[in-house]
């Protein structure tokens, strides 16, 4: 069962990283009046349309690697650093294919020192 769950997670993380890289790709499937979105002129607009596909990454990341543990603490970080994870890989690709722009790269610092804690903190609280 429990490898069955990470082939379908590497399915979801692929799907998620798929449409964050191109997420034209759902524009292509509109019915025949709709108009497609066009891609933001503005560097920030452009990357926070990819960064809505990190939560596809990011169920993606949580079927892969599911909690370690039965309790409500070890769910909920493995929550936490699944969402977060999965924001930030979409966040990251946004700013390599769109460009740097300060305030995403100041929160994907944020998110990363938010990350990094959250896994000090599990790691202390399971020796």
């Amino acid at each position: 069962m429990m490898m069955v769950l990470q082939i379908l997670g590497g399915f979801v993380l692929t799907a998620g990283v798929l449409l964050a890289a191109v997420p034209e790709l759902v524009n292509r499937f509109k019915g025949p009046n709709d108009t497609p979105q066009t891609v933001p002129k503005e560097t920030g607009a452009a990357i926070s349309r990819r960064i809505r596909w990190g939560w596809v990454i990011a169920v993606g990341y949580l079927l892969m690697y599911p909690p370690i543990g039965m309790g409500v603490l070890p769910v909920l970080v493995t929550l936490a650093v699944a969402g977060i994870a999965g924001i930030m890989t979409a966040r990251l690709m946004g700013l390599m294919l769109d460009g740097i722009e300060m305030r995403h790269l100041f929160r994907f610092a944020a998110e990363s020192l938010i990350l990094g804690g959250l896994w000090t903190w599990f790691v202390k609280l399971s020796a």
